[in-house]
């Protein structure tokens, strides 16, 4: 019985040394497809937010992937 309770024990420690290795989705840079609507053959991958203003400034169309 004791054993089972360790073994728990260290299970519950892994799955907590684990969850704390995960990246915070707030850490983590947003990117956008931005797309010319007038010629879709032109498009861009942007992670950058000033690119992405600039882009739209254009007219591009910018979704987040």
């Amino acid at each position: 019985m004791k054993s089972r309770k360790a073994f728990h024990k260290a299970i519950g420690a892994l799955l907590f040394v684990l969850m704390l290795s995960f990246t915070s989705c707030e850490s983590v840079p947003i990117c956008w497809i931005c797309v010319n609507p007038h010629n879709t053959a032109e498009w861009q991958t942007v992670c950058n937010a000033m690119t992405k203003s600039k882009l739209e400034s254009y007219n591009y169309q910018c979704t987040p992937y």
